[in-house]
């Protein structure tokens, strides 16, 4: 992989140790993708958060990067969610061991300059770059809707390596960086009867849940309809994330590869495998974190009633914010739903601090992590059939 002068002197640490081991990453990533050199990013987007996912080890190595002198990110840069609410986790059952180095995670990427923004979804709370821009983004779901939908141009970064990126502001020029590398390789072909008009984020969420699990380069798919909401995008992009490597879709591809179907049966052993119970005993909605549409729909479905279970909302405090100011936040924590900001629904202590056996969600990957992370049974349904069954009029 070509090294320009300057790259080369930073790589033989003459810029210091932080960027040293920044380069060295980023040039092992470039050998093992064939990348023929760095090109410039314009946004990084670091996962690594939560310290249920990094743990004591991943702490001290941001703690080593973050408290070295100079080190600072050189591109705007956004981050994941974390593992609780900063502000009211003592009250929300957080252990304050669990707190004390979740803060310390939180301290060490303001120290080098991140954006507070705890989010899976950063294209909702901040500007998009135009299309065809090289960014970083590690966030499998996030990825998937930057190259889809909003013709960026990234892979699917790991949390070290898109923490190198923002440190150096560059990423490898590989895989879908390149434009011949972003066409379908296998097309997926909707081939459904009883589920012939896919409706909201479970249809979709499905749909995605199948197809990452059948395509592990850029998905085509065939025969879609619908896919007309952000939330509907999210959930594909989230499902794809979840179960195979994909980092891209294009739709309606017209690209003559080799076709796989999609039919009613796999739709219904996708569901099978998620839902194993027919009610759970507290709801977890925001896997991803809910947008501000989202929000404005479940206050909606809310307004006037009352929730006869516990009920956990995830979103990122810029859409808390935004849902406050325009009164929707007031109407779903009068329901009785409890508000989360800025954490993660699946790698996160709150979880199991419900202490239930079984929860509902409307979100195939919640469904997912939440079975395996904290061993709970899920009920998998829409957001209208969750409401329907714990919701009654105040």
């Amino acid at each position: 992989m070509y090294l320009s002068q300057r790259e080369e002197r930073i790589l033989a640490g003459e810029s210091g140790e932080v960027l040293q081991i920044a380069y060295r990453i980023l040039l092992a990533l470039g050998r093992l993708t064939n990348a023929s050199r760095l090109v410039p990013i314009k946004w990084a987007h670091v996962s690594g958060v939560s310290y249920l996912t990094i743990g004591d080890y991943g702490l001290e190595f941001l703690k080593r990067i973050a408290f070295s002198s100079h080190s600072k990110f050189k591109v705007f840069t956004t981050v994941n969610p974390c593992g609780m609410d900063v502000e009211k986790w003592d009250s929300l059952g957080v252990s304050p061991e669990y707190a004390s180095k979740q803060l310390e995670i939180i301290s060490a990427y303001a120290k080098l300059g991140t954006a507070s923004s705890f989010t899976c979804v950063p294209y909702q709370s901040y500007r998009v770059p135009p299309a065809g821009t090289h960014v970083a983004w590690a966030e499998s779901s996030a990825a998937i809707y930057a190259n889809s939908i909003l013709n960026l141009k990234t892979n699917r970064e790991s949390a070290v390596s898109a923490l190198a990126s923002a440190l150096t502001g560059k990423t490898v020029l590989s895989d879908l960086h390149l434009d011949e590398n972003r066409r379908p390789s296998k097309n997926l072909r909707l081939s459904l009867k009883k589920h012939e008009r896919l409706r909201g984020s479970l249809d979709f969420g499905i749909l995605g849940y199948f197809a990452g699990s059948q395509i592990s380069g850029v998905i085509g798919f065939q025969n879609l309809r619908g896919l007309k909401s952000i939330e509907e995008a999210k959930a594909l992009c989230a499902a794809i994330g979840t179960t195979g490597s994909s980092g891209m879709f294009v739709l309606h591809s017209k690209e003559k590869v080799e076709g796989i179907d999609f039919t009613d049966r796999d739709y219904e052993g996708i569901f099978e495998k998620l839902s194993d119970v027919e009610r759970g005993e507290a709801i977890v909605f925001g896997c991803p974190q809910m947008t501000i549409e989202e929000m404005y729909s479940l206050s909606k479905m809310l307004y006037g009633k009352k929730l006869k279970k516990k009920c956990l909302v995830f979103c990122s405090s810029k859409v808390y914010e935004s849902a406050r100011t325009r009164g929707y936040a007031t109407i779903i924590e009068s329901a009785g739903a409890t508000i989360v900001r800025d954490a993660c629904a699946d790698f996160t202590p709150l979880i199991s601090v419900l202490n239930v056996d079984s929860v509902e969600t409307d979100s195939c990957k919640g469904a997912h992590y939440m079975k395996r992370v904290h061993g709970v049974r899920v009920a998998l349904k829409t957001t209208n059939e969750i409401l329907r069954e714990a919701a009654i009029a105040n």
